[in-house]
């Protein structure tokens, strides 16, 4: 039912509008370069690793008074950090980071069991040398302008916005 409702619902009026909002972000997004000690391979593959960070209890209360002063989620303001740190890396300004979402917007399907999961690609501009509540007003901007047009499929906005695709990264944001 809720993918016959979607197809309904992005008709071609607004699924246009919803794909021209994503083109206007996304438009030339460049491919983040980070340092690293191996050769990117030609294809992409699933090899990786995880680090895991406890953040204690004193500091967790300081990011929620941060993301509270600057009217931001935590969340947010976390992704802000972790967006300074990508500059930081990489010396560009342009970042883009891919994120899940629950895409659960309609009160009619929150009790439903299923799948209704979908990717944001949150492209922020840090150029300038702003100080982080610049950031993270860059970012919570981005973040909710996102979340007003989740309803687009990723792989609708992967096709109108990647031209040609580089098959060792992930399209828009890595």
């Amino acid at each position: 039912d809720y993918a016959i409702w979607q197809r309904e619902y992005l008709t071609d009026t607004v699924l246009e509008g919803q794909l021209s909002y994503w083109e206007d972000r996304l438009a030339g997004v460049p491919a983040l370069e980070l340092p690293t000690d191996h050769p990117r391979p030609a294809v992409q593959g699933n090899d990786g690793g995880t680090v895991s960070h406890h953040i204690g209890a004193a500091l967790t209360a300081d990011l929620r008074e941060v993301s509270r002063e600057y009217n931001a989620t935590l969340f947010m303001t976390l992704l802000s950090a972790f967006k300074v740190l990508l500059q930081r890396y990489s010396g560009q300004d342009d970042i883009c980071v891919g994120i899940p979402i629950a895409n659960r917007t309609q009160s009619e399907i929150e009790p439903l069991v299923g799948f209704f999961l979908n990717t944001l690609a949150l492209r922020s501009d840090l150029g300038g040398d702003p100080c982080f509540g610049d950031v993270l007003d860059r970012v919570r901007a981005t973040t909710v302008g996102a979340y007003d047009h989740q309803q687009v499929p990723f792989e609708k906005v992967v096709e109108r916005v990647v031209k040609t695709r580089d098959m060792g990264r992930s399209p828009l944001f890595q």
